[in-house]
C-alpha cells in the first residue's frame, strides 16, 4: 500500500464514534500508512459534498443517515449491499459499495450462529434489523419481529420487503413464547440513555441466547439482565470491530488477523462510554 492514502467515515453526527480509533489502530498494526477522518455532513449538504469526497478519498465508511443515500452515486454494489439496499463501505477507486455490517454481525456470533437456526426474536425494524432479519431467514425455523409501532414507516417497509416469508410482526409489549435467540437492533439502552431495556425480564428469560447490537455501553441493561438470568449474551463491540476489519480487507486487499481483532475488541469493551 502506498503512503498517503486517506479514508474516512461520513455521517450526520459522529461525536461518539469509535471508528477513528478502531481504524487507526488497525492501520498501525498492519503497518499501513493511512489517515482516517470523521466527516460530519449536514443532510442539506450531502448532495454537494459526497461526490467531492468520492474523488478525494481512497475509501469511505458510511453511517446514519446515508447508507442508502450513497447508492445513486456508485457504479457497482457487492451482492450483500444490493440485497440489503444499504452501503457502509465504499471503495472509491472503483466506486463500489459494500455492506460489511453483515460480515461483522456473522463473524461476531462465532459458534452462537447456531442459535439462528431455531426460533428467532428480532427487536426493531431499522437498517440493522433489516440485515439481521434477512440473515435469520436464511437459517431459522421461525422469525418474529417485535416493534414499538407496527404502523411505523420502517415496520411497514420491512413487512412489505419480507412478504411471503414466514415472519410474524408483533408489538414489543405482546411478545409470547420461547425463542432460541433474541436479536436487539433497536437503540434502546444506547449511550446516553443507558437505563433503557427494550423488553422486560420475562421475555429475556424465555430466550436461549441474546445478542445486542449496541456497543456503547459495552454492558447494556439488556445484557446485564440476560447474564443475571443465566442466559448467554453478546454485545455489539465485536460486530463493530469486525465490520471495520472487513472494510480494511476490501481497501487493503489482505486479511486482518483474528488475534488482532480479538485483542482490539477486548481493549475497547473496557472503554466504550462517552467521556
Amino acid at each position: 500500500m502506498k503512503q498517503g492514502k486517506t479514508f474516512g467515515l461520513i455521517g450526520e453526527k459522529l461525536g461518539h464514534s469509535l471508528s477513528g480509533q478502531i481504524h487507526s489502530r488497525l492501520f498501525a498494526a498492519l503497518g499501513a500508512e493511512a489517515r482516517y477522518d470523521l466527516i460530519e455532513i449536514p443532510r442539506e449538504a450531502f448532495a454537494d459534498t459526497f461526490p467531492r469526497l468520492l474523488a478525494e478519498y481512497d475509501g469511505l465508511n458510511v453511517t446514519i443517515p446515508y447508507k442508502r443515500a450513497v447508492l445513486p452515486y456508485l457504479e457497482a454494489l457487492s451482492p450483500e449491499a444490493a440485497d440489503y439496499g444499504a452501503v457502509n463501505t465504499v471503495d472509491c477507486a472503483v466506486r463500489t459499495g459494500h455492506n460489511t455490517d453483515v460480515t461483522g454481525f456473522l463473524r461476531s456470533l462465532g459458534e452462537r450462529i447456531e442459535a439462528l437456526s431455531g426460533d428467532v426474536l428480532l427487536l426493531g425494524a431499522g437498517g440493522a434489523a433489516r440485515m439481521m432479519a434477512k440473515e435469520a431467514l436464511r437459517r431459522c425455523r421461525s422469525l418474529t419481529v417485535a416493534v414499538r409501532d407496527p404502523g411505523s414507516e420502517n415496520a411497514v417497509s420491512l413487512r412489505q420487503e419480507l412478504a411471503g416469508a414466514a415472519v410474524r410482526f408483533v408489538p414489543l409489549g405482546q411478545i409470547e413464547g420461547p425463542y432460541d435467540a433474541l436479536l436487539n437492533a433497536t437503540p434502546v439502552g444506547m449511550w446516553p440513555q443507558v437505563e433503557g431495556c427494550p423488553v422486560d425480564e420475562s421475555v429475556i428469560a424465555r430466550c436461549g441466547f441474546v445478542f445486542d447490537a449496541i456497543y456503547n455501553p459495552a454492558e447494556t441493561r439488556l445484557l446485564q439482565a440476560a447474564r443475571a438470568l443465566g442466559v448467554p449474551a453478546l454485545g455489539g463491540m465485536g460486530m463493530l470491530v469486525l465490520q471495520a476489519a472487513a472494510a480494511q480487507e476490501i481497501w487493503l486487499g489482505r486479511p486482518v488477523d483474528d488475534n488482532l481483532t480479538d485483542e482490539l475488541i477486548r481493549s475497547l469493551e473496557g472503554t466504550s462510554h462517552a467521556g
